[in-house]
Order: C-alpha cells, then structure tokens, then sequence
C-alpha cells in the first residue's frame, strides 16, 4: 500500500537529500493507506474540505500547518494552538480524518522556482548557480514593460510595483519567488545584488523588502506569495499521481487582495 511516508521518501528520492527540518507529516498518521493527496499551497480550511470532497485522506501542503509562520514546534505554545484560526484547521483535519504532511523548500527545489521562472519567461541564466542563486536577462529594456509583461505572464490585472519612473532601464531581472522578497530575508535578495540585478520580480515582499532595494534604486514587482509558487505545486501534484500511482489533486487557493 502507498501511505503518507511514501510521499516524504519520493521526494527525499527526488531531490537526493533528507526532508528539510521544518518538512514532514505535520498531523495525523504517517503509515495509514492513502485513499489519495490533495496538493495545497496552504493548509486552510478550503484547502482541508476539498480533500476531504475528493475522498482523499492526506493533504500535501506547503505552508505551515499553524499559526505564527514558521510554526516550529517548539514556539508553538499551548495557547497558540487554541487560537481560533489554528483550532479551526486542525478541528477540520481531525473530522475528516486526513494526514497532513508539509513539503516546503523541497518542492521549491523540485518545481516551484523553475515553473516561476518559466511561467514569467525568462531565459537561460545570465549568472549564478544552484536551482535558484541565479539572474536572468531581462526580457524588457524598461520597467514600465516589465509591468505589463508580468501581468499578463501571471494573469493578474494589478501588481504592487515601486514608485521608478515607467522608462526606468532594467536589464538583469532576481527573482526572490514565494517570500524570499520579505525583508527576513533580505540575505538572499542582496545575493541576487551582487549577481547584477538591478530589477526583482517577487512572489511577496513588504514595506522594508520594497526599501531594502529601492534604496540602490533597484525597482520592484510584486506578484503574490500564492501566485509565484501556484504552478509548480500544481506539477508537483501532478508528478506525485504519475509515479505513486495515486489519485492526487490540486486545490487552487487564489490571491486574497
């Protein structure tokens, strides 16, 4: 029988390493036998009834099972576990009985950053290495181009962008996806710096994320966290009902602005 830890060793098998710290089965029994996964960028609670309205018995989810992000175990205190929103998502698990299980940079690594990357057409990389330490050209010269290439690339009719002027040049584009444009994680936009960026296209970032480049006068775009990583969860799941052999699913969860 395939069970919920056949998920976590195919992907282990995947991307050649163990599952990362914060990845693994976040409810529920690891060896029950699978009726089938749902694939969700978050565990919410639209995320858990379309599991639980295809039959499925185990929900793949990307984001934290909990609340406050990142949810490690040890900070998640008593009381935060009976906040209203936690409660609600786990009192749902529990009713339809599903496993929950997390996979987190593992699937970036897998499918979510190059299916960005090829969702905003992008080329070959201009520099760096590793599946996602790199730059890639632009395929505008301006950045009031870039606007309107990305939206129509992600489907969104509106974009939060940086206040540059619409002929500002851009030539070598970063792409901090899903929440590396946050300002947390201002390390891993200032390495796509020092590749040549001098535009970033991200899933979500902030106030002090957008501050962190423009003060280089490095323009911003920004998509949405659930936007920049919605492809590749998609292929995951796909990929997972191929060679599990499995009746696995998507479940869309859309921008909420």
């Amino acid at each position: 029988m395939t069970t919920p830890q056949d998920i976590l060793r195919y992907v282990e098998r995947r991307t050649g390493h163990a599952m990362n710290a914060d990845e693994g089965v976040s409810f529920g029994p690891a060896d029950v036998a699978l009726t089938g996964a749902t694939v969700a960028w978050a565990p919410s609670p639209e995320a858990i009834e379309a599991a639980a309205r295809a039959g499925h018995n185990c929900l793949v989810h990307h984001e934290n099972l909990t609340w406050p992000y990142p949810g490690i175990p040890s900070r998640c205190e008593p009381a935060e576990l009976a906040w209203a929103s936690n409660a609600r998502r786990l009192d749902l698990l529990r009713r339809h009985g599903l496993t929950a299980v997390r996979v987190h940079g593992s699937a970036d690594e897998l499918t979510i950053f190059g299916a960005f990357i090829d969702q905003l057409g992008l080329r070959e990389a201009k520099a760096g290495s590793g599946y996602s330490r790199k730059v890639f050209e632009s395929p505008e010269s301006t950045f009031g181009r870039l606007i309107e290439h990305v939206k129509q690339r992600v489907g969104m009719a509106g974009l939060r962008v940086s206040s540059h002027a619409a002929d500002h040049p851009v030539r070598v584009i970063g792409v901090p996806w899903g929440g590396l444009g946050l300002f947390v994680n201002v390390s891993y936009v200032e390495q796509l710096i020092e590749m040549g960026a001098n535009a970033l296209i991200c899933g979500e970032s902030d106030n002090l994320g957008f501050r962190f480049a423009t003060e280089l006068d490095i323009p911003v775009i920004e998509t949405s966290h659930e936007v920049s990583e919605a492809r590749g969860l998609e292929i995951l799941a796909g990929q997972l009902g191929r060679d599990l052999g499995i009746d696995c699913r998507y479940a869309p969860l859309p921008c909420v602005w």
